[in-house]
């Protein structure tokens, strides 16, 4: 499991260009996550795939209950098939 007190650097979106492959390297081997800017904004990140493992647990956690709490509501429900068809018909 990945610790959440990560190291984040800083760098342009030049710089990073320049210099991918110690980027990545930082992530894979350090547990770096690389904060890219334009402009002085930070738009990109090159994070520890760890943490991208970490994301997509929580977001599927989120998901699910909220599947849960809309199945619970009462009122009429859609199966997904015709859900499906109905988007596919717009």
């Amino acid at each position: 499991m990945y610790s959440l007190g990560m190291t984040v650097a800083e760098m342009s979106s030049t710089e990073a260009r320049n210099h991918f492959a110690e980027v990545v390297g930082r992530a894979q081997h350090a547990g770096i996550t690389t904060a890219i800017t334009s402009y002085g904004r930070r738009v990109a990140a090159v994070v520890p795939v760890e943490v991208l493992d970490l994301l997509e647990e929580l977001e599927d956690r989120g998901l699910s209950r909220m599947a849960r709490e809309a199945k619970a509501e009462p009122g009429k429900t859609v199966d997904h098939a015709a859900l499906l068809a109905e988007f596919a018909q717009r």
